[in-house]
């Protein structure tokens, strides 16, 4: 009887746990021994999260837009695992110098099996006590089927415990997941998510000690940019169609994300398109359409609050641009797929930093580095340098046979990235006569130290 009590007992203890999870690997501490906490949100370009001596991060990569995607089976190697980098990374002793590259490390631990971490739509950060991050949802619609499309939020204890959805949403290419502090000095997801006719809604949840529930704030709008660490205004500047006018008109608004309250900022001109493209700090970057389309600027902090084209605030001849980040005192963007570079001066011309064949996607901005990938390589070029004309301003980081473009992660002393197994001389002379062994195609996390001295790092766990 005490022994199928006990058993009882222990199926109830087990399921409580599920349900509410439970610590899978030990709480992180500090230098002064105590609980790792972030005030402010820690960023670390969306694939990875540095909290104390760990790097947190999908150990292996897996698209979930293929046709033949399986998100169980690509959750067995694109689970959350986390690694302690405060040292050099250890092997087994059977390990040597040749072949260490493409070795799994010891120690690396599972901090959530069931969900899938390292895919496209990857946005990871930490705030107080928990890991924030993303994964293709896994909810069946009406019809039974999956829909992974969709994005869906969820946070995690560092030590595993604490498991939690937040919300999902629909999500495509125009769509934008972002975390900004309010003008209550709280912080809050920003979302833009597509609706069914082509326009968009934005949405915001509170964030921290607590989830607040989920809001629209507004509906049917057609582009949107979101303040950042360095806007005066805590707000999203968003452009609807005008529903009034004869002839289409475009009106920019602006919304408080915090209190939901709606200000208009410009009603626009019948027959005229505003087109939102970036936003850095106070400056807006926005496509102007009458006879023939030019970007602008928008000082918000200036007192009109006009998005109308003058000679004085014209800022480059194209239809778009995108990928708009501050630099070198100046702004580095993307035009017609080339890295451009340009000041407010209006004397001044855009100036080529990158041709478009050198690269697919750009990584992110450190300092006066441009980060950039493409499907073998990841590499940088300092913008100062290319203005300055230096021939040697362009350097490759690593090489491999096959990498993730787009996807990384970035600490300030490495780069992670997601590429393939690298194949050893061994696997190239095997012989026809010999036991066929199968190949490992899955895509693992790597690392490379931003200083680019071709060497990398294999921190993923292999199958």
């Amino acid at each position: 009887m005490k022994k199928n009590l006990f058993k009882i007992l222990s199926m109830i203890f087990c399921v409580a746990f599920l349900m509410v999870g439970c610590a899978t690997v030990s709480d992180v501490f500090d230098k002064n021994g105590n609980p790792i906490y972030f005030d402010e949100v820690e960023y670390f370009q969306g694939q990875v999260a540095q909290i104390g001596d760990y790097i947190y991060y999908g150990n292996g990569y897996t698209a979930s837009d293929g046709e033949d995607f399986n998100y169980n089976t690509a959750a067995n190697t694109g689970y959350l695992a986390r690694l302690d980098v405060s040292g050099r990374l250890s092997y087994d002793d059977e390990v040597d110098n040749t072949d260490w590259q493409n070795t799994s490390p010891l120690n690396i631990q599972t901090v959530l099996s069931e969900k899938l971490i390292g895919y496209q739509n990857q946005y990871m950060f930490a705030l107080g006590s928990y890991l924030y991050f993303t994964s293709a949802n896994t909810h069946r619609t009406s019809n039974l089927e999956n829909d992974y499309t969709q994005v869906s939020l969820f946070r995690i204890r560092f030590n595993g415990d604490g498991f939690e959805e937040i919300d999902t949403f629909r999500h495509d290419d125009s769509s934008f997941i972002t975390v900004q502090k309010g003008s209550d000095d709280n912080y809050y997801y920003v979302i833009k998510a597509p609706t069914a006719d082509s326009t968009y809604n934005l949405y915001s949840i509170r964030i921290g000690s607590s989830i607040g529930e989920t809001t629209t704030l507004v509906e049917n709008i057609e582009s949107a940019v979101v303040s950042d660490e360095n806007s005066t205004d805590k707000n999203i500047i968003f452009t609807q169609n005008s529903e009034t006018s004869l002839i289409e008109t475009d009106t920019v608004k602006a919304v408080d994300f915090a209190t939901g309250e709606v200000t208009t900022l410009d009603p626009g001109v019948a027959g005229t398109t505003v087109t939102l493209l970036g936003r850095e700090g106070d400056i807006v970057f926005y496509a102007y359409t009458y006879d023939g389309t030019e970007i602008y600027i928008k000082d918000l902090a200036n007192s009109d609050n006009y998005f109308y084209p003058t000679s004085a605030n014209r800022f480059h001849s194209a239809e778009t641009i995108s990928n708009i980040e501050t630099a070198a005192n100046g702004y580095v963007f993307l035009s017609n797929g080339s890295l451009m570079y340009k000041t407010l001066e209006l004397t001044r011309d855009a100036q080529l930093i990158l041709s478009s064949d050198a690269f697919t996607d750009i990584l992110f901005v450190d300092g006066d580095y441009v980060y950039y990938s493409n499907s073998t390589s990841i590499g940088r070029i300092n913008v100062v340098d290319v203005l300055n004309g230096n021939q040697n301003a362009n350097q490759t980081l690593v090489t491999m046979t096959r990498i993730i473009s787009g996807q990384c992660g970035y600490t300030g002393d490495y780069i992670y990235f997601y590429a393939q197994l690298e194949a050893s001389e061994s696997d190239s002379d095997t012989s026809s006569d010999s036991d066929e062994t199968e190949t490992d195609t899955n895509y693992y996390m790597f690392r490379v130290d931003k200083s680019g001295d071709g060497h990398y790092e294999l921190v993923g766990k292999t199958k």
